[in-house]
Formats: structure tokens, sequence, C-alpha cells
């Protein structure tokens, strides 16, 4: 079947995905960023647009705590490179929890996610999720942090 919505200028799909076959552990420790998922390159022309949905899975080992805690330190974002350039922010969120008061370790997951429309402009793209951290309070609350199921899919529809 032939597309012939928007003068044959059908979408284009991108994506990347993965399962927990291939964790990804984040460091606790200091300023890191650790990128868990990347497209590959997407040309663009002018007007494009480019429709982003991502999510990622992290599994907390949280360390017994005898009050609960507000998790913070913690930045799920997108960024984009253009043309072979360094990478640069698109949308970002602070991952925030409330940990219980726990008497034993555990584990509990967060399942950050972001969609957003980039208009990147002419060009070739690279889209990636990265998750920063920047170590204030994380080791205190927490044992391990690791990057588990995600996905990065790309919609790129043509203006006319």
């Amino acid at each position: 079947m032939v597309c012939v919505c928007n003068g044959g200028l059908f979408p284009q799909l991108f994506f990347t995905q993965s399962s927990t076959d291939l964790p990804i552990t984040i460091p606790l420790t200091g300023t890191a960023v650790t990128e868990v998922l990347r497209l590959q390159p997407i040309t663009t022309l002018s007007g494009d647009r480019v429709k982003l949905d991502s999510m990622v899975e992290l599994e907390l080992a949280v360390l017994a705590l005898l009050s609960g805690a507000t998790l913070t330190g913690i930045t799920y974002r997108l960024e984009r490179s253009t043309n072979g350039g360094a990478f640069v922010p698109i949308a970002s969120l602070d991952v925030e929890s409330l940990l219980p008061v726990l008497s034993l370790a555990a584990n509990t997951t967060l399942f950050p996610n972001l969609t957003w429309v980039d208009a990147p402009g002419i060009g070739t793209h690279v889209y990636r999720i990265v998750i920063e951290t920047n170590g204030g309070i994380l080791s205190t609350l927490l044992s391990g942090i690791t990057a588990e199921t995600r996905a990065l899919n790309a919609l790129v529809v043509r203006s006319v």
C-alpha cells in the first residue's frame, strides 16, 4: 500500500530499545553522565519535525533508612548532535521520589519518560538519552542504580 497523504511524504520511524539483557550501571559518586540509548543518524529537511518518545526503567538498590527521604540528584536528559557536533540538551527532567522508611535494604523501580517534538533544521542528527547523577546524597541513600529496560523512538514527519 502506498501512502498518498501529505503529498506522498510519509513519516519515517526510527527506534532503539533494550530489555534487561543489557543493564547499564549508573555511577553514584561525583558528577557523571551515562548514555543509556542512542538512535541511528536521522537526516531531516527544512521544516521537518521529529517526535521523540523515551523511557528508562531505573532499578534502585535502596539502603536501610531510619527515616523517609526524598531522592534527588538524578536527571533524565534528551540530547541531540547535529552534523557530528557536540551533543546539546533538548529536554530534561529531574527524577525525584520519596523513599519510605526501610529497616532493611530493598530494591525499587522508577520509570522516567519523556515525549518531545523537535524541529532540528536541515542536517543529520543523532538523538540520545543520558542519565546524569550529581552524587550529592545518592551514595548515602542508594547502593546502586541500574538502567534496565529502555526505549527511544523517533517519528520524522515531513512538511509540505
